[in-house]
């Protein structure tokens, strides 16, 4: 770990709880929380936590002020492009929560910003960056563990947790929309695992099946992908039954021509305890990896790359191929059949 106070880090919205993770592990990694700017008792409150001498400030402050080298924003989604632009443009680096933009205006402002700055934009892709089975499935699939990359199946579910959500939340407009939101885990992961760096969207669909209160919501979006010679098959939902243990069964599915890589991301159903389980198929045979010896270690590059000049964390070509993908994606989409309803499901 870096000695603390070299990187100073400035919060711009923690309207979603993953900015206190964001915050959280790059405090663990050295870095000062130095200011803050947000809404809401419970999430400030935890943010004073993490950094108790943080100064909630406004926006113009924090990105104004010369010795904050690092903006961490999980503001409305919707807002994270222009927050992004602003930093940049003041001499800022940036990781936001995902998706970092939910517009391809957002996008292209955000270009102009990284070529007339030396300054890096991360998005935090945090089922791959947080889970190590992913990462390492998506590794051992780029490095040909199991021959050439033909197919990516990912599935995305989430608890919908209605009585916890934000109105934004509510709001394509707000989100981007289900792909561009959730869909871009599936983006990154199918991108990581076959090197493809040219993907077509063969096709797209989004719907809402299950929250009539709410009929501009979408609460299930599908996505097929074609890059690098594999087929990317990537369905998202906040469809997860109340049952399970966990926020999703996150599932991912990796097959070469010579073996299948599988993650079961949060739990094994009736199966082993924890989460991060990863099962590789050969012509050895079938073994489970053990991909908890490694540790989750992404602030701590972050960090390192802002302090050394180095490039080790997400490379900036890959975090726009993802947004691009899945704005491209959203912008494409079909209407998902939706059954009959009158009530939101929990």
């Amino acid at each position: 770990m870096l000695a603390r106070g070299k990187i100073r880090i400035g919060v711009i919205g923690l309207d979603h709880p993953h900015g206190l993770m964001l915050a959280g592990r790059l405090w663990q990694a050295g870095a000062t929380i130095a200011a803050f700017h947000a809404t809401g008792g419970a999430n400030v409150a935890a943010m004073r936590l993490l950094g108790p001498r943080a100064k909630s400030r406004p926006i113009d402050a924090i990105v104004d002020d010369p010795s904050i080298d690092l903006v961490v924003t999980a503001a409305i989604p919707s807002e994270r492009g222009d927050i992004a632009v602003r930093a940049l443009r003041n001499g800022k680096h940036v990781v936001a929560d995902k998706p970092g933009v939910t517009t391809l205006a957002d996008l292209e402002a955000i270009d102009g910003a990284l070529a007339d700055t030396d300054r890096r934009w991360w998005v935090m892709f945090g089922e791959r960056f947080e889970n190590r089975a992913v990462a390492e499935a998506c590794a051992r699939a780029r490095m040909g563990d199991i021959g050439q990359v033909v197919s990516v199946l990912g599935l995305g579910p989430h608890r919908l947790g209605a009585g916890g959500r934000p109105a934004w939340f509510w709001d394509p407009q707000a989100t981007g929309g289900i792909l561009v939101d959730i869909g871009s885990h599936q983006a990154d992961q199918f991108l990581m695992a076959t090197g493809a760096t040219d993907v077509d969207v063969l096709s797209a669909q989004v719907g809402n099946v299950a929250c009539p209160l709410h009929p501009t919501m979408q609460d299930i979006g599908q996505m097929v992908l074609s890059g690098a010679g594999a087929i990317g098959t990537h369905r998202v939902d906040y469809l997860s039954p109340t049952g399970l243990k966990t926020w999703g069964d996150g599932r991912l599915m990796i097959v070469g021509t010579e073996g299948t890589l599988e993650v079961r991301t949060n739990v094994d159903v009736t199966g082993r305890k924890g989460k991060e389980h990863l099962i590789a198929v050969d012509g050895r045979g079938v073994r489970r990896l053990d991909a908890k010896t490694s540790s989750v270690d992404w602030a701590k590059r972050l960090v390192a790359d802002i302090v050394e000049g180095s490039d080790t964390f997400v490379p900036q070509d890959h975090v726009r191929r993802v947004s691009e993908l899945t704005l491209r994606a959203q912008a494409a989409a079909t209407s998902w059949t939706a059954p009959d309803g009158e009530e939101d499901r929990p």
